[in-house]
């Protein structure tokens, strides 16, 4: 079997790993152009970015993504490069009001190994590095530059088709390019786009120590609601950290520009405007200070992805935001691109066979839509937590976000079920047997 994937990010390099894993030959595909990013560089004094390897902050795996990453071989050098989140904490926005989720006990009602009970934090630049780094050693290829404009399915191969007039064929076509995925367009539907949600983030990252910045939390939101005001801060280790702001008031770059991503060239002038911008806000001042000293500041526009009834048609199939990209507020996006691939991994390890590809397609559809739809609605209800005031209002919003967190700590509601690809997928493949 030979596969292509159109995207070599988090999702797209993990995977190819999968597939690798399996048996499965697979070749990755990206848009990005490494000539053309280091010509901008050049030109604008950025740092040379691409995807997410120079670009981003941090992000959060729990156990079901965690559980993925360790089938694939990589659990103990991804926990070598990153710090346990044992706690998430929401503020008002000027750090008062402490609301504290255990995230640990949460964890442990569905996960028997220790080792994953914490959620960890983990650079994504490092997290891509871990990841590329092992398609390289298991000899996958990746191939920069090729931006997707058609998909042709005959039924028997598909063949993706590159703006630079090159083309690739195979047995299947996986699409793992994000929530803006040119597969997602051009094999289902040209109406099939993410939505702009009218809020965009600014991503932080910060040297602690070089600028003696005091960060407790792990994790940590400081909320204004009736202003539409949230900052969200990451301690990735004792020495880096990542700050996220929201606002409402910017235009959206990524409407009319592909390279929206890269990180401001003109950093003291976009610090400062971000560090005094918050400041008004009323944030803490070690709040403050990270933004102020960030070395580093991206824009990420945020989208969300309306909900696709099926992540298959025909031999293409779609996964992680490209299938279902949601807004991040939840933490649960990568969770769930972590989670389609290590559901197709324990489908291919069953059926590794060209003749199986439409069996192992309409399994994984089955299990991985009503999952991935029940995340990006609690991802939409923790955004409405977070942006929505209430007619009694700010306290009052704050206080029945206190009895959630309440009830989620006292086992009261789960915030969501761990996924276990092994089982799910056996248990699938069961059902279908007695059906048949």
């Amino acid at each position: 079997m030979e596969v292509i994937i159109s995207g070599s990010g988090l999702v797209g390099a993990a995977m190819a790993l999968s597939l690798h894993k399996a048996g499965i030959k697979s070749t990755l595909y990206d848009q990005i152009d490494l000539l053309e990013a280091a010509k901008a560089a050049a030109m604008t004094g950025a740092p040379v970015a691409v995807e997410f390897g120079d670009s981003g902050g941090s992000v959060m795996l729990g156990a079901s993504a965690l559980r993925v990453i360790k089938k694939l071989g990589l659990l103990d050098e991804l926990l070598a490069n990153s710090s346990p989140s044992k706690f998430t904490h929401w503020f008002k926005i000027d750090g008062t009001a402490q609301v504290v989720l255990d995230a640990v006990h949460s964890n442990s009602k569905g996960e028997p190994d220790p080792a994953l009970h914490a959620p960890v934090q983990i650079m994504r630049s490092k997290l891509h590095s871990i990841l590329i780094n092992a398609c390289s050693k298991a000899g996958i290829r990746t191939y920069m530059g090729k931006k997707l404009v058609s998909v042709d399915d005959s039924g028997f191969r598909v063949t993706a088709h590159f703006a630079d007039g090159s083309s690739a064929t195979g047995d299947l076509l996986i699409g793992a390019d994000g929530i803006h995925s040119a597969t997602r367009v051009k094999a289902f539907d040209e109406k099939l786009k993410a939505e702009f949600t009218g809020v965009l983030g600014y991503i932080g990252v910060v040297d602690l120590e070089a600028h003696n910045i005091k960060l407790h939390e792990t994790c940590a939101f400081y909320i204004e609601r009736n202003k539409k005001q949230l900052v969200a801060t990451f301690k990735v280790t004792e020495k880096i950290a990542a700050i996220n702001v929201m606002t409402f008031a910017d235009p959206d770059p990524e409407e009319s520009n592909e390279d929206a991503y890269r990180p401001y060239s003109d950093l003291p002038k976009h610090s400062a405007r971000l560090a005094d911008l918050i400041a008004g806000w009323g944030v803490p001042k070690n709040v403050e200070a990270m933004m102020r000293h960030a070395y580093r500041i991206s824009p990420a526009s945020i989208y969300d992805l309306p909900d696709l009834k099926s992540y298959h048609k025909g031999k293409v199939v779609l996964v992680g935001d490209a299938a279902h990209g949601m807004v991040p507020n939840a933490g649960l996006g990568l969770v769930s691109g972590l989670e389609d691939v290590g559901t197709l991994l324990e489908l291919f390890l069953r059926f590794p066979e060209v003749k199986d590809i439409h069996k192992v397609l309409r399994i994984y559809s089955k299990l991985r839509v009503p999952q991935a739809t029940d995340a990006a609605a609690r991802s939409r209800a923790m955004s409405k937590q977070y942006y929505s005031s209430s007619v009694f209002g700010q306290s009052f919003s704050h206080f029945v976000l206190r009895l959630g967190i309440f009830a989620f700590n006292h086992d009261m509601v789960k915030f969501y079920d761990i996924f276990d690809c092994p089982t799910q997928v056996a248990a699938a493949v069961a059902a279908e047997g007695d059906a048949q």
